[in-house]
């Protein structure tokens, strides 16, 4: 039996990740290929260069002082990398820091020669419907919401977001559609 284009994709970076531990072109490789991805997907969580930056340095020097802890029968190599971000982010978002660095005065975000879309009224309202999708989005399922951002956010295809998610395209697929109708329910909860 031949394995997909995905499951030979899988195979070679979880035996790479394994390779890693003590060769440095399998790191430089692993390294390469996955510090974009997971840099887009901090941006897309954090909307914010700096902590991308800071996350993005912390979950890489994780990776490579654990790389030797990666087990390929448990998870994915980029199911496991991305758990080490999603866990720095967690633990970024709890730290004082982040408290700090959160609050902004209101003329800050104003910009009084805005265009007309972007009038004071406007943005008020633009501010609160992020806000209700926000909430809407924290009543999905971690995994519902992991799809949706990268699929909308990342515009990444079900079968790239299988890849990340050791899941089948078309199980991506049916997850996305009823994450889909899951918002719009919360949605409308909320109104």
């Amino acid at each position: 039996m031949q394995e997909n284009s995905t499951e030979k994709n899988l195979t070679y970076w979880n035996r790479l990740a394994v390779r890693a531990i003590t060769d440095e072109f399998a790191f430089t490789e692993l390294y390469k290929c996955f510090f974009p991805r997971v840099y887009k997907y901090l941006m897309m969580k954090t909307s914010n260069s700096e902590i991308a930056d800071e996350i993005i340095s912390k979950t890489f020097l994780k990776m490579y002082e654990h790389l030797s802890d990666y087990d390929e029968k448990k998870a994915a190599f980029s199911t496991w990398l991305y758990r080490i971000a999603e866990n720095e982010l967690k633990m970024f978002w709890r730290s004082n820091q982040y408290r700090n660095d959160k609050e902004e005065d209101w003329d800050e975000n104003f910009d009084a020669a805005a265009p007309e879309y972007d009038e004071p009224e406007k943005q008020v309202l633009e501010k609160e419907r992020q806000e209700k999708i926000r909430a809407a989005m924290e009543k999905l399922s971690e995994r519902e919401r992991k799809i949706i951002q990268l699929t909308y956010w990342l515009n990444y295809t079900p079968k790239k977001i299988a890849e990340l998610m050791d899941m089948t395209p078309n199980h991506v697929s049916v997850t996305l559609k009823r994450a889909k109708s899951n918002l719009k329910k919360y949605l409308g909860e909320i109104e």
